[in-house]
């Protein structure tokens, strides 16, 4: 008998203040670099053993922004789709199940309905240790609000690394906090148009007239 073949499309968003903004799509590669892929890679492929069946290929992607799913951070799907066999069935992880999320619809939207399975996020063992996903995204919330609440102590080592940098230009200003590994808020790199922003808004906080 034919054993049933399955396609594996596992996604995170990115983290820019961690510096988590790119990934590769390779499923094994990418599960290296994200623990959440690494989940969904693990969790969907234990299920393919138990079923006897095959994972004839597998995609990992990283949405293009960390508040909301888009539909061109699913494009590569279009193609997934396209080049798999027609009996495929293509598993995803639904964390709207368990977490409250709003479902990936531009995912899924790409998707045969008839050939998707949806797989709930149950903890498993991940090298001998219980992963549990709601624990481990609950965390991650915690840690975001713990940035945004940094705004002030960030603003303070920005200021504080320019303050010997008088009557230099922006650009000039802004390579130096390159350099020196300062990002922005939001772990961007820096360019004279950010910095200059960045610094008016921090004379207004200084002032009292913003947050």
């Amino acid at each position: 008998m034919r054993r049933q073949s399955f396609v594996g499309i596992y996604w995170t968003r990115p983290v820019p203040w961690a510096g988590f903004v790119t990934l590769p799509a390779n499923a094994d590669e990418a599960a290296a670099h994200s623990r959440t892929i690494r989940y969904q890679r693990d969790l969907a492929r234990r299920y393919v053993r138990n079923e006897m069946g095959c994972m004839v290929d597998e995609i990992a992607i990283l949405e293009l922004a960390p508040d909301r799913a888009s539909p061109e951070g699913t494009a590569a799907v279009t193609h997934l789709v396209a080049k798999a066999h027609r009996e495929s069935i293509f598993l995803t992880i639904d964390f709207s199940q368990m977490l409250g999320w709003r479902p990936h619809r531009f995912l899924w939207a790409n998707l045969p309905h008839e050939h998707m399975l949806q797989l709930l996020p149950e903890p498993i063992l991940i090298d001998g240790v219980v992963f549990d996903p709601i624990r481990h995204f609950r965390n991650w919330v915690s840690l975001d609000d713990e940035h945004k609440g940094d705004k002030d102590s960030h603003r303070a080592r920005i200021c504080a690394a320019l303050a010997d940098s008088p009557g230099s230009s922006w650009k000039e200003m802004a390579r130096q906090l390159n350099a020196a590994d300062l990002t922005t808020h939001g772990g961007r790199s820096w360019t004279a148009d950010n910095l200059r922003k960045f610094m008016a808004n921090a004379r207004l906080a200084m002032a009292g007239k913003v947050e």
